[in-house]
């Protein structure tokens, strides 16, 4: 069953990960940045952030907006001819429930079991591949995703026979909620980065635009915050310099996934954030040895959810001999000259 009709999209890789291996490391170590700081700076302030959630997703989503208009500057790019972009709303609008429910949720669990709890967006984008866009999923592809799914309880028996009881249903509910959130998001932006006129500048102003908008409307409805609830007073050097350096490292993770979206598509993204797991929680059980530890149930979780990943992306089990189909090189598709795209709005 397929419900888009995609004879005038694109959805196909435009390089691959050799091409965009620069871009991807810059992610990974974006990503891992991005984890350690926004859990060290609620953990330097006894679980709970100095500056309300939606405070900082809009100094996030300011930063990002500033950077691309430094960026659209400095190459000249042809801001006049710039018409606003209403299409970028809702992944603005997602992207905002996405983050929001991050925040708020990471100060219970930590950053590692946090990105498996998320992991299932890999199955939930695969199966939007085949029942949106009508894209093929081989059974062993299934396999994969289906173990990707299947990490979750070992990770929470490895928190349990740790003594600690981080993963609560609130958290597994937000963490899916999360999951489907950054999944239709993300898709969205795949779809239009691949086939919008516009130029890729242009429609991340639009997007981080929309998203520093919901993030400060949300921020001034919050009646009862006053200047005085603001919480730097403990250490006030390394408070600020917490949260610029959450501020930052977010950013810039936010900045690298368009690129790697627009070239590769959503569920590498998604895998390779999952691969990048393994060294985030090597430096989350140095860093923070009180609230997360290596145990053999959380490596064997994670290595239940690299080993769906390699499934998905090898496309065959190494056990099976290869069919005839697979023998065959892949075809090659002209992206741009490939049906006709969306017209901007």
């Amino acid at each position: 069953m397929q419900l888009l009709n995609t004879s005038n999209i694109t959805l196909e890789r435009a390089s691959n990960l050799k091409r965009t291996s620069g871009f991807i490391m810059a992610f990974l170590v974006m990503e891992t940045t991005k984890q350690l700081c926004n859990y060290g700076l609620s953990e330097s302030h006894g679980g709970k952030y100095p500056l309300p959630s939606t405070l900082l997703v809009l100094l996030i989503e300011s930063t990002k907006l500033f950077i691309v208009l430094l960026y659209a500057v400095c190459t000249k790019e042809s801001m006049r001819e710039w018409r606003v972009c209403w299409r970028q709303c809702a992944p603005a609008a997602l992207y905002f429930c996405t983050n929001l429910l991050y925040l708020v949720s990471l100060p219970s669990t930590s950053p590692p079991l946090w990105m498996i709890l998320i992991q299932t967006r890999t199955l939930y984008t695969a199966l939007s591949y085949v029942v949106v866009f009508g894209r093929e999923l081989k059974a062993v592809q299934l396999v994969g995703c289906l173990l990707v799914a299947g990490s979750l309880p070992a990770a929470r028996m490895s928190e349990l026979h740790a003594g600690r009881h981080t993963l609560t249903t609130p958290v597994i509910i937000a963490s899916q909620v999360a999951a489907g959130l950054s999944t239709g998001a993300s898709l969205v932006v795949e779809l239009l980065l691949k086939n919008d006129k516009r130029s890729m500048v242009e429609q991340q102003v639009w997007l981080y635009m929309w998203g520093a908008a919901m993030a400060a409307v949300s921020f001034a409805a919050q009646a009862d915050f006053t200047l005085s609830h603001l919480d730097l007073r403990v250490g006030t050097a390394s408070s600020v310099g917490y949260v610029a350096a959450a501020v930052g490292a977010s950013a810039l993770a936010g900045l690298c996934v368009p690129i790697v979206v627009k070239n590769l598509d959503t569920i590498a993204k998604d895998y390779m954030a999952a691969l990048n797991n393994a060294l985030l929680s090597v430096m989350t059980a140095m860093l923070f040895p009180m609230s997360f530890t290596l145990n053999h149930l959380y490596l064997l979780s994670l290595a239940v959810l690299v080993s769906g990943i390699w499934l998905y992306e090898k496309k065959r089990c190494p056990c099976w001999p290869p069919s005839p189909q697979d023998l065959l090189p892949e075809p090659q598709q002209d992206t741009e000259e490939k049906g006709e795209k969306i017209p901007p709005v």
